[in-house]
């Protein structure tokens, strides 16, 4: 476990698989790194988990841009029917039944960045910093910002797309990777 002594940032876990495939959607040169087949086959992947995936449940939250009557009627509602797994399945069967498909797929697009050439990881790196100086700071993703920020700091280094696939956590003194 680490503990922040000063103020840290960290990268770790991955994220949500549907936020990795958004990533990739929004990064062409991430994709350029990894191949589009390794990105075919993890959005192939998420499909074929998406039934084991339980969804928000929109009955108690709402949808974005519901109305205030929509929203009376949610708060009225004291627990929504969470979303239901295929019939017979736990929801410890879908978790692992969710990384028996998507986990070899993630670990193909990790290790296909992991494992590119050096040159290959050079010139996606100098085409994002170039999309990304040439996109008004006000447009900019702050997932964006800070592969800017990373590649200041280790120049063509592979992990800097490393930021599209983990979580970027800030620590305060005192406080560890799992919140508390």
């Amino acid at each position: 476990m680490t503990i922040a002594v000063t103020p840290f940032e960290a990268l770790c876990s991955f994220q949500k698989i549907n936020s990795v495939l958004e990533n990739c959607r929004a990064c062409p040169e991430l994709v350029a790194v990894v191949g589009r087949e390794a990105v075919a086959a993890l959005s192939a992947a998420a499909e074929k988990a998406a039934p084991l995936t339980p969804a928000w449940p929109t009955a108690r939250w709402g949808r974005r841009g519901a109305t205030a009557r929509a929203g009376a009627e949610r708060n009225s509602a004291k627990h929504a029917a969470p979303h239901s797994l295929p019939e017979g399945v736990s929801a410890a069967e879908a978790a692992a039944r969710r990384e028996a498909v998507v986990v070899p797929a993630l670990k193909r697009v990790f290790t296909r960045l992991m494992t590119a050439e050096q040159a290959l990881v050079k010139a996606q790196l100098d085409a994002l910093m170039t999309r990304i100086e040439s996109t008004s700071p006000m447009l900019r993703l702050p997932v964006d910002e800070l592969a800017a920020r990373i590649h200041e700091q280790y120049p063509h280094d592979v992990g800097v797309f490393c930021v599209y696939l983990l979580h970027h956590l800030v620590l305060e003194p005192s406080r560890n990777c799992l919140g508390t």
